[in-house]
């Protein structure tokens, strides 16, 4: 960030808890460095338009704040940017304004995450409990739901059918993200409902890995020891933007994106991935256990 601007400045955003949404973040990003590059500070902007200061800091900044065509269009034209860019951006701030299909589940998808989700370009999910939520199948969600303390039948139905929305992403047809799931075989192992409800979600595994999208990696238990064992994480990479690490948490989660934060836990990916082989022997383990045959030892391989 800028140090010879005052300290209103140097605050970066923070996505922990209730950040704001992809497209405004993106936007908030541009504008900023739009001002920079016309060696502006906020104060100069703010005097050129007319404006409050904190109009200014509002749109480079705020986490809630609508941000107008108009305004963007004012802007750009104050930071001499082309007709063309200028015409993205503004219809960039009328996009962040739309809300999405998530919005429908706002009582129980808390977070932005769900947003960041639609929005990734790449997906590395290391899963170690349970089978990663985009690749489950209604029965395995449901056998997990049904162990809910106090869930109506209700809210189990609509947290079904949230999670088959966000599932759709894997299988659209405008530029679906790459997932990269890694899976601990504790997490496969596990049985969730009934014996053909794990059998199901095995199959679902198998369909899944065949898509041209999607790899799934299982990291054996004799694997031992790995660089994972502190718990599981997903990175999230987009277009134009900086990734953000999510560790899941009761209610929403954590949210890093650090340069420093996001490097650590990409080298931990790759080394979990590393470790857990071929997506053709990971493939070859879960028909074993969807038959219902031992899978071989890794020596034996």
């Amino acid at each position: 960030m800028i140090t010879s601007r005052p300290q209103m400045e140097e605050k970066t955003v923070s996505t922990e808890g209730e950040g704001p949404p992809v497209r405004r973040r993106h936007l908030m990003l541009k504008m900023r460095k739009l001002r920079q590059a016309a060696d502006l500070s906020q104060e100069d902007a703010a005097k050129a338009m007319g404006w409050n200061r904190s109009k200014i800091h509002r749109i480079e900044y705020g986490r809630n704040q609508k941000i107008r065509a108009a305004d963007i269009i004012a802007l750009c034209r104050l930071y001499k940017v082309a007709d063309a860019e200028t015409d993205a951006l503004a219809e960039l701030a009328r996009q962040s304004g739309k809300r999405g299909w998530w919005h429908r589940y706002s009582d129980i998808l808390p977070g932005p995450y769900i947003e960041f989700e639609a929005e990734a370009t790449v997906i590395r999910d290391f899963e170690i409990t349970l089978i990663p939520g985009l690749l489950q199948t209604p029965e395995y969600m449901r056998a997990i739901l049904d162990r809910a303390a106090g869930a109506t039948d209700e809210e189990i139905q609509r947290r079904i059918d949230a999670r088959i929305a966000r599932q759709k992403i894997l299988t659209r047809k405008q530029s679906p993200p790459r997932l990269w799931a890694i899976i601990d075989e504790g997490a496969i192992r596990r049985q969730v409902g009934s014996p053909e409800v794990m059998r199901g979600q095995l199959q679902h595994l198998i369909e899944m890995s065949c898509r041209p999208n999607i790899d799934i990696q299982i990291l054996r238990f004799e694997e031992g020891a790995h660089a994972g064992v502190a718990g599981q994480f997903l990175i999230l990479d987009f277009s134009g933007l900086d990734q953000v690490v999510y560790i899941e948490a009761e209610q929403d989660g954590f949210y890093l994106e650090s340069s420093d934060q996001t490097s650590r836990y990409t080298l931990i990916f790759d080394k979990v991935q590393a470790a857990a082989g071929s997506t053709e022997r990971s493939v070859a383990f879960l028909q074993a256990l969807a038959s219902g045959t031992e899978p071989p030892h890794l020596s034996g391989d």
